[in-house]
């Protein structure tokens, strides 16, 4: 997979989903976007990005991916194939902004049942430690934490950190399995969800934004997106794509999304047509007589 181009690895990543049963959206050849498609397999939605070289991801760009990712309910996933100076290594997880970075090698792994188990940081390479596995194994064999601690070449205190959760080089972790003839490490979870608060954009300039806003919706402008907003209105979320060109292309784009994530979207336009590519079209002029977000989801459902 290393001579692949970004297209063939896009591709390729899709296919694999596919066939590892997984309900994928198409790709979203329109730029610029935070992200290329959407994949669904029962309750795990990924929000993935595919990139020859990880460092081209951008501050901006993870932000939004990270907060689409957010207020979807799915998972941010980037799968990559080299940094500016060396290749990704197979079965480590990286990281840029919090996002977790893995080669195609690494997921296929994955959907076959290996899920990593080392991470990379500034500093080397780490493993996760199961503290409490640790802990019990230790007090169960009478085991002090100096005893452990001599051991492994560390402090009291960093084998205590260790049983509260913290991770571990792989040296140390090696050293600890080795004395007790027990494996304490745990895989990398790249299905967690980040939790990390999303920042609200505190102006909105578009008017039919504004005008949702007044009505009562929640607003998340996009710039990276083929929606150009998520909004909330009745604890619904939904997907918002608003007049402009291309905005066939974009709805067929948008109702592929739509199905993947298992949201309701919409148009709002300048038209008079009641549906576009399967998703409902609310009219500007119609927007400005509504007073209740009731009646704007009462329009979509009818519309849909």
């Amino acid at each position: 997979m290393s001579l692949m181009n970004r297209k063939e690895l896009l591709w390729q990543t899709r296919l694999l989903l596919t066939k590892a049963g997984f309900y994928c959206s198409e790709i979203c050849n329109i730029r610029p976007s935070s992200f290329d498609f959407v994949a669904r397999r029962d309750n795990i939605l990924f929000i993935i990005k595919v990139l020859n070289n990880i460092d081209s991801i951008s501050h901006d760009a993870a932000t939004e991916l990270i907060s689409v990712a957010k207020y979807l309910n799915g998972i941010p996933l980037v799968v990559g194939k080299r940094t500016c100076s060396s290749m990704l290594e197979e079965d480590i997880v990286y990281f840029r902004y919090g996002i977790p970075i893995i080669t195609y090698e690494t997921l296929e792994n994955y959907l076959h049942g290996v899920p990593p188990v080392v991470g990379a940081a500034p500093g080397g390479y780490y493993v996760n430690i199961d503290g409490e596995k640790l802990k019990k194994f230790r007090i169960s064999k009478g085991i002090s934490l100096g005893q452990i601690a001599r051991v492994a070449g560390v402090s009291r205190r960093t084998i205590r950190m260790y049983e509260e959760g913290e991770r571990a080089t792989i040296e140390v972790a090696e050293k600890i399995a080795e004395y007790f003839g027990e494996d304490f490490i745990k895989p990398i979870e790249i299905e967690t969800r980040i939790e990390q608060e999303i920042m609200r954009i505190k102006s909105i300039e578009n008017e039919i934004f504004r005008r949702l806003e007044e009505i009562g919706a929640f607003i998340f402008p996009t710039k990276r997106c083929p929606f150009h907003a998520i909004t909330e209105m009745l604890d619904e979320r939904m997907l918002v794509g608003i007049n402009e060109r291309r905005i066939k292309e974009k709805a067929k784009l948008i109702a592929s999304l739509s199905k993947v994530v298992e949201k309701h979207s919409v148009l709002f336009m300048d038209a008079n047509k009641k549906n576009i590519e399967g998703i409902p079209v609310i009219n500007k002029r119609e927007l400005k007589k509504i007073d209740s977000p009731e009646k704007i989801m009462e329009l979509i459902i009818e519309r849909e």
